[in-house]
């Protein structure tokens, strides 16, 4: 085994106060720190210098964590990458995890606590034996473990809902697509099971937004060629950020193709036709529905009628002409109130 001062360690954080105290820290315990405030600045030093540990804040300014992550793990597999993440954000923290990171570690810090998490990522102690959020996140659920994956379950929903909260724009949205999608399960006739199932989709659809910036979200104009690749990649993100808590695979199938398109043009898997799970084509109708008739940064609502006109337009081509021909039943024939300018 190496000996410690022998180990360098990156640290990426966009806070001058954790960053010295993660300086400090690793300093004192012999380790060789470096410390920068972005993404950036972070893959330029990795590509200057070889580090045996990352530690990575959740927000580095210029990319996500997640991306951060992948593309160092791409780049730099002999890097492992440590996320700290604030307790209410842990699920975003599961997702690096999917990405290939080898653990995160829970602010506000206990320094005793960091430096055990440091030492099990650079192999100088063995990690603890897997209990019941180890076996909730590798997919052996006992009675325990089943407890965890409905803790971190409702974590992620309430994770969903902040990050639609901070939107005017979007606030609401997946409850919204939740209902819709409710009742055009009873038009379509899918079995309860079934239907309970695509709810829960339809409620945890857009959690991969987590792994887009805001001002990409937001953006008033027209999206850049990179902006909409990073729009693209959130049903993915999604994908990863569920799987260590949703048992479902067929939810998550749900999540990952709800942007797939009937024709085959969609992503992130150009899924055609029945190709494409039945959920994620309900859910794909009720989906644009929902966000045709809310305000968007780049244009106003449509009413009612204009919404279901754009669908009718893309029946056969973006979305199966029959489930559009369900949604238009449910909505002539339910009262669904779009959301008003603030997207209540």
């Amino acid at each position: 085994m190496k000996e410690r001062t022998q180990l360098r360690v990156l640290v990426v954080e966009r806070r001058p106060s954790a960053r010295k105290f993660l300086m400090k820290a690793l300093t004192e315990s012999g380790y060789a720190a470096e410390a920068v405030a972005s993404a950036a600045a972070a893959l330029k030093a990795c590509a200057r210098s070889s580090f045996s540990l990352a530690i990575i804040g959740l927000r580095p300014p210029g990319m996500s964590a997640f991306d951060l992550a992948t593309t160092m793990n791409e780049r730099w597999p002999n890097t492992t990458i440590l996320v700290t993440t604030p307790t209410e954000e842990q699920p975003a923290a599961l997702a690096c995890l999917r990405a290939g990171d080898h653990d995160y570690v829970m602010r506000p810090f206990d320094l005793k606590d960091l430096l055990a998490h440091t030492r099990r990522a650079l192999g100088q102690e063995p990690s603890p034996p897997q209990g019941a959020v180890g076996a909730a996140l590798n997919g052996r659920p006992n009675g325990e473990s089943r407890a965890v994956r409905r803790v971190l379950l409702g974590a992620v929903k309430a994770l969903s809902s902040a990050l639609e909260a901070k939107d005017l724009y979007t606030k609401g949205h997946s409850e919204r697509v939740s209902r819709l999608v409710g009742r055009m399960t009873k038009v379509v006739e899918i079995p309860p099971r079934e239907a309970r199932r695509l709810r829960l989709a339809a409620r945890l659809h857009d959690v991969g937004k987590i792994g887009v910036p805001e001002s990409v979200l937001s953006k008033p104009g027209p999206l850049s060629e990179d902006e909409y690749r990073q729009i693209k990649a959130h049903p993915v993100i999604g994908e990863r950020i569920l799987g260590p808590v949703v048992a479902d695979s067929e939810v998550l199938s749900i999540v990952r193709h709800h942007h797939e398109h009937w024709s085959g043009r969609g992503y992130p898997d150009r899924l055609a036709g029945e190709e494409i799970p039945l959920g994620a084509r309900i859910l794909a109708v009720a989906d644009a529905f929902d966000a045709l008739t809310s305000d968007r940064p780049y244009r106003p609502r449509l009413d009612t009628q204009a919404a279901l006109e754009v669908l009718r337009a893309g029946a056969g081509r973006q979305w199966e002409r029959s489930l559009v021909e369900a949604v238009i039943r449910v909505v002539e024939g339910f009262s669904v109130n779009p959301p008003d300018k603030h997207g209540r």
